[in-house]
């Protein structure tokens, strides 16, 4: 957490608030989260808000940029420059958590916080950031993550294909929470060696994939039981409410009504029902039932 759902998030509320203006101050108030020269950055113009994988960069024209890694528990809260709380929420803004406090041109603030400290901010030439991210794999929602592409990835591989889906050098994105509800809706187990899935499986996996992904988007993220991600203006996302098998262990089935189990896969938690994902082949009236088309926002 976050993950590519929770980052893009990021993005789309960031580009409007920052693009056109640039950072004239920065706090560093943990060293270790930031890395770079402020000074050549400070006073440079925003020009755009991009995003690989679960990494977020900010740009300063063609040869400059701000590459962010949120980690585990990495936030980027926004605040108003009219507003002393954070778009009318709660303001998390300077806590013991705080790392980094941009002040921007309009004297609106971005905080850095991080419970866990392994998140991170890097200023990188753009040839440093391409370097950076030579070796991440296509990215969910970029035009190169085909269905051929993804089944090439996994008949090359006999590891467990939930382990296969969190490899970044593969498939740039992809994390815990998607992992595991993908693999539930396509019925497959966890655990199944990666080149053991049919053609047929391959397919509804990556179209599951790409469906939660999007709809995690429109959800606005998922804070789950951490409570760590929130979105720039302090609000949790709220796809935490459409979870499949993330965080239901013991919690019956949506379809079966099985009891959800966990393992652990690869060190990672990974929930599954034990019916649907041996023997249960889904029909579209059991994947309506588990969609959400619209959520409020």
């Amino acid at each position: 957490m976050p993950e590519l759902p929770e980052v893009e998030v990021i993005r789309q509320f960031l580009t409007p608030k920052l693009v056109g203006l640039s950072f004239i101050h920065l706090d560093i108030l943990n060293p270790g989260s930031f890395s770079g020269q402020p000074r050549l950055f400070l006073g440079q113009k925003i020009t755009a808000l991009s995003r690989l994988g679960k990494q977020l960069s900010i740009h300063f024209g063609p040869k400059l940029s701000l590459l962010v890694h949120l980690k585990m528990t990495g936030q980027l809260i926004y605040q108003d420059q009219s507003s002393s709380t954070t778009l009318g929420h709660a303001s998390p803004r300077r806590s013991s958590h705080t790392r980094l406090i941009f002040t921007l041109s309009d004297s609106s603030k971005l905080f850095f916080n991080d419970m866990r400290k392994f998140g991170w901010i890097r200023l990188l030439k753009t040839y440093q950031l391409k370097k950076f991210q030579a070796n991440l794999g296509p990215d969910l929602l970029s035009p190169k993550f085909t269905p051929s592409y993804f089944r090439r990835q996994l008949r090359s591989s006999s590891r467990p294909v939930k382990s296969l889906l969190h490899d970044q050098n593969r498939f740039a994105g992809i994390g815990n929470i998607y992992a595991n509800d993908a693999l539930f809706l396509a019925g497959i187990h966890p655990l199944t060696p990666s080149n053991k899935i049919s053609s047929l499986k391959s397919k509804k996996l990556h179209l599951y994939l790409l469906q939660i992904i999007n709809q995690s988007v429109k959800a606005g993220g998922s804070t789950a039981r951490d409570n760590q991600y929130l979105r720039p203006d302090a609000s949790p996302g709220t796809n935490q409410y459409h979870f499949r098998v993330y965080q239901r262990q013991g919690q019956p089935c949506l379809v079966c009504s099985t009891p959800i189990e966990k393992i652990k896969v690869s060190g990672r938690s990974t929930f599954f029902c034990p019916h649907c994902q041996n023997f249960l082949q889904f029909t579209s009236s059991h994947i309506r039932q588990l969609f959400f088309i619209d959520h409020d926002q």
